[in-house]
């Protein structure tokens, strides 16, 4: 059957899984209770459910999924664990938020798409190569809640000329150079290397060249 879904469907659908899961049974007020809507409201869509062929509906017993509709429901599960786990474990939102924010998207993406999600999540989380982006990650998630968040930006976004204030210096950077870029100290770029590879700066009144892989683990305030 390749009838799409309305999201509101795929919401009874999911419920009456994960009650399945839990619960091992999925009655009609514990799918009302879950969903936090009225028993007309689920009658309704447990009987157009009925006729679609994903479940099987008795006033009398709990709902049954078919073999077509546990696979339906499988699908939208895993799309919603999926994209809970790439908003809470890789943007560092709150569970609560992560969830909330799943179930508002994961009736607008496609399979192809949580399989795109999947392996960057992935990569981003067992890669050894992706150590240094996870850091990144970390520190610029962290910055979000900085009072002055609007005016921080990398160094390498820093225009010749502008003045800033150093924030923070990242961990990627080693710490035997770190001590270099203390925060609170001025800094401006003079020039770019053509190659974009170096940035020649003064900073606290001293002139210095400072190698990209730092500049961009540098987070200075406008």
């Amino acid at each position: 059957m390749n009838y799409r879904l309305s999201e509101s469907l795929e919401d009874y659908l999911e419920a009456i899984a994960e009650l399945i899961s839990v619960d091992g049974h999925a009655h009609t007020k514990e799918i009302a209770g879950k969903l936090n809507v009225k028993m007309p409201s689920v009658t309704g869509a447990l009987r157009q459910l009925e006729q679609l062929g994903y479940i099987i509906y008795n006033t009398h017993y709990p709902v049954q999924l078919t073999p077509e509709g546990e696979v339906v429901a499988g699908k939208i599960v895993e799309r919603h664990r999926v994209l809970k786990k790439f908003f809470s474990e890789i943007l560092g939102l709150s569970p609560e938020k992560a969830s909330d924010t799943a179930c508002r998207l994961e009736h607008a993406v496609d399979e192809e798409t949580i399989d795109r999600f999947t392996i960057f999540s992935e990569a981003i989380e067992q890669r050894s190569d992706a150590r240094k982006l996870q850091t990144y990650l970390t520190e610029a998630m962290q910055l979000l809640s900085h009072d002055d968040y609007k005016n921080i930006k990398l160094l390498t976004k820093l225009e010749p000329g502008k003045k800033a204030v150093i924030e923070l210096a990242g961990r990627n950077i080693p710490e035997d150079a770190r001590s270099s870029y203390v925060k609170g100290t001025d800094i401006t770029i003079n020039t770019i290397s053509l190659d974009k590879t170096s940035y020649r700066v003064i900073a606290g009144g001293n002139e210095m060249t400072i190698p990209a892989e730092h500049a961009e683990n540098i987070w200075v305030i406008i």
